[in-house]
């Protein structure tokens, strides 16, 4: 293996995935887990609403040490003016996203202790989580799509020059 697969910008393209991915699957599965009335579902929903939580922060300290090195010039080829631009916007919505991931987060384990000890509660806990995931998803969702541009050109929009 080699040693530089552990870098920033490998560890931030491999784990950027589970915020986003997570954060995608909260709202059904909550929906289903009240839908049955079935407290074990809903704990698996707020569950993964906290691992997205978790993943944040060194999904963040990833993308910022990557885009340091970029600046710095020790990763090459260095990007291009576009794929500069997009790096720009999609650390700017991630710094968006990040504090509605991390209150989603605190949701979730409210929502835990509810089922624990106020499990009338619980509905209530629910769809709290649901509408906070469904607002860090447009977010996450932008802020990933954002950063497939930095360094692929078939993401970019068409350019308008002539």
């Amino acid at each position: 293996m080699s040693p530089s697969f552990f870098t920033a910008e490998h560890l931030h393209v491999m784990l950027n995935h589970f915020p986003v991915i997570l954060i995608l699957l909260v709202p059904p599965i909550l929906l289903a887990g009240l839908f049955f009335n079935q407290k074990p579902i809903l704990a698996v929903g707020f569950s993964l609403a906290l691992l997205a939580d978790l993943s944040t922060p060194v999904v963040m300290q990833t993308g910022e040490s990557a885009h340091t090195r970029f600046e710095m010039g020790q990763i090459q080829p260095p990007l291009d003016e576009q794929g500069d631009i997009a790096a720009e916007m999609h650390e700017d919505m991630a710094e968006k996203a990040a504090p509605l991931l991390y209150l989603v987060g605190f949701g979730a384990i409210a929502g835990l202790l509810i089922l624990r000890f106020r499990p009338t509660w619980a509905k209530t806990a629910a769809l709290a989580v649901i509408l906070g995931s469904c607002l860090a998803s447009i977010f996450t969702l932008q802020s990933a799509q954002l950063g497939g541009r930095i360094r692929h050109p078939e993401f970019r929009p068409p350019s308008t020059k002539n």
